[in-house]
């Protein structure tokens, strides 16, 4: 089951076009990341670990445009887990159901040194596993 996250789009959201621009939402993707995280580690447990998980490649497409009003549902998962890296897929869609966007993130685990490390085992369950829709993919 994915983690759903909902947020309203302000004016002060969007660029002088008048549309929420690609780089407001991947920090809307952001936040609905570590909302995700926070239900199964709080923040402060996170950084006592000294384990971080650092994004390694981003991968975006924008399908419809966002406006002022618009109410987005943003639906985050786990779509795979390796030796050292993690997939989390993630979907918006707006109050309509319409897909506004779509995003693939690799994470790599990284001790302080910066050297990747294996997954931390209780790190696998942390994102809900992704669970395909009819919407998205």
């Amino acid at each position: 089951m994915t983690e759903d996250f909902r947020v309203h789009i302000y004016p002060s959201d969007c660029d002088s076009v008048g549309h929420v621009n690609h780089a407001h939402m991947l920090t809307l993707l952001e936040r609905a990341r570590w909302a995700a995280l926070e239900r199964h580690m709080p923040y402060r447990e996170y950084m006592k670990s000294k384990l971080w998980a650092v994004v390694r490649k981003v991968e975006a497409s924008y399908h419809a445009q966002s406006f002022p009003g618009d109410d987005f549902s943003i639906r985050t998962g786990l779509l795979s887990v390796g030796n050292t890296s993690f997939v989390v897929k993630q979907e918006v869609l707006n109050q309509r159901g319409v897909l506004v966007c779509d995003a693939t993130l690799v994470y790599v685990t990284v001790a302080p040194d910066g050297k990747p490390i294996p997954v931390p085992d209780q790190w696998r369950t942390l994102f809900e596993p992704w669970v395909p829709t009819e919407k998205g993919s």
